[in-house]
């Protein structure tokens, strides 16, 4: 009786041994597994920091994206405004410059007409001239 006590707490001894190493080979596994969750938390910490410098880079880039659209579209709107001003004033260059022309044309009109009307009252006033003449040497004769 005294061999099977012995046995059974030897057989308790290797059983509680067994469950002992049991747990402290689950505790170091738990152990490992636990560091690898905190080494693992840290990462996407980490990652997770990244993402959003990353995320606030590009909304600043879509946001200096966005004002350079406005501003392009702006100078593209100047653009445009001051091209018509330039149609506008070169028509109105066009115009000034057409009117002049015009003007100048009825006055090289009016001078050639005035020059004709001069040539005309020259002929006029010689041929009365001619007429005095002969009026005169008539009333010399008459003498």
């Amino acid at each position: 009786m005294q061999f099977c006590i012995g046995q059974l707490w030897s057989m308790h001894d290797k059983e509680n041994e067994d469950r002992i190493k049991e747990n402290l080979k689950l505790g170091e596994e738990n152990f490992k597994i636990i560091e690898e969750k905190r080494k693992m938390e840290e990462e996407l910490r980490f990652f997770k920091l990244d993402f959003e410098k990353m995320v606030a880079h590009k909304e600043e880039a879509i946001n200096q994206l966005g004002s350079a659209r406005l501003a392009i579209n702006d100078s593209k709107e100047e653009i445009e405004k001051k091209i018509l001003a330039d149609h506008a004033c070169t028509n109105l260059h066009q115009v000034l410059r057409a009117k002049a022309e015009k003007k100048r044309n009825q006055l090289v009109l009016e001078r050639d007409q005035t020059k004709e009307e001069k040539k005309k009252l020259e002929y006029i006033i010689s041929d009365m001239m001619k007429q005095n003449h002969g009026y005169k040497d008539k009333v010399k004769k008459l003498k």
